[in-house]
C-alpha cells in the first residue's frame, strides 16, 4: 500500500482541493496517486492537486480511511 507524489506547475487560476487556496506566488503543487483509495477514485486523486500537507485534509472530506490512517500514521513525514 502506496501513497506516490510528485511536483507539477500547477495552471493558472488552479486551486488545491485541500485548503481551496491558489497557486498564486507559488506555482509549485503535489499530485497524488495511491493504492489506498477505492479503484473507482484513483483516476481523481491523480487529477487533482495540492500544496504539500494538505492531501490529508481532502482524504478526510472523501472518507478515505485507509489514506488517512497511513498519512496520519507518518505525520512527519506526510507526502
Amino acid at each position: 500500500m502506496t501513497v506516490t507524489s510528485r511536483e507539477v506547475v500547477a495552471a493558472p487560476g488552479a486551486m488545491c482541493f485541500g485548503c481551496n487556496q491558489s497557486f498564486a506566488g507559488n506555482p509549485i503543487a503535489v499530485q497524488y496517486d495511491s493504492d489506498l483509495v477505492p479503484e473507482s477514485a484513483r483516476a481523481e486523486l491523480r487529477g487533482l492537486v495540492f500544496h504539500r500537507g494538505h492531501l490529508l485534509h481532502y482524504a478526510r472530506r472523501r472518507g478515505w480511511t485507509d489514506l488517512v490512517a497511513s498519512l496520519t500514521s507518518a505525520a512527519p513525514a506526510r507526502p
